[in-house]
């Protein structure tokens, strides 16, 4: 089974890619936000308990997060592959991560795409997609700056370890969404062949 992860800061286009290559290559497409917010939409308690985070512009608790994850990998063992959409975030996420793989003999983490874009460009992405999709956390800005600051203070600088220096692979993410699928569709196929 082959594990992708797609990382970068919000709006960055991560859930547009991981569509494009979920339905290019079959595999499964595991978004903690769309999790996140299928659990709002239902009203549930995890529904509930993520919403009072996802609403003020911070992290869901890694506690929290890593359970939900975890339930979904195991809906999907005989996936060809996963797609890690905004998730992991930070460097226990990883670890845990690296441990229900581990655990369930699934194979280990081979493609980390880090998509990097300038502040502005997100912001406008955002508040863009807040418009249209009616996120609440898109729709105002200072939310829309705290998810960013958060970010870059919890989530940025988790692949720091030199074990993923060879994983990572660097894509300018204010490319159009057809380069950067071309881009990603040869660095898979090149892990697959």
């Amino acid at each position: 089974m082959i594990h992708i992860i797609l990382f970068g800061p919000p709006g960055c286009g991560k859930g547009t890619q991981a569509k494009i290559i979920s339905n290019k290559f079959g595999f499964i497409h595991l978004s903690t936000g769309m999790i996140f917010r299928d659990h709002i939409t239902k009203k549930t308690n995890l529904g509930k308990l993520a919403s009072s985070y996802i609403n003020k512009g911070i992290l869901v608790p890694d506690g929290i997060t890593t359970n939900m994850l975890n339930m979904e990998i195991q809906k999907h063992f005989k996936a060809k592959g996963i797609i890690y959409d905004g998730y992991p975030r930070t460097k226990n996420q990883i670890y845990s991560l690296e441990e229900v793989l581990k655990k369930f003999c699934l194979g280990k983490i081979d493609i980390i795409f880090y998509f990097f874009i300038q502040k502005n460009l997100i912001i406008n992405r955002l508040l863009k997609r807040g418009k249209i999709s009616h996120r609440d956390d898109d729709t105002d800005i200072i939310t829309v700056q705290r998810r960013i600051k958060e970010y870059h203070k919890k989530t940025s600088l988790i692949w720091e370890n030199c074990k993923w220096k060879n994983s990572i692979i660097k894509l300018n993410a204010s490319l159009s969404v057809e380069k950067i699928s071309i881009f990603i569709e040869k660095k898979i196929l090149n892990l697959l062949y």
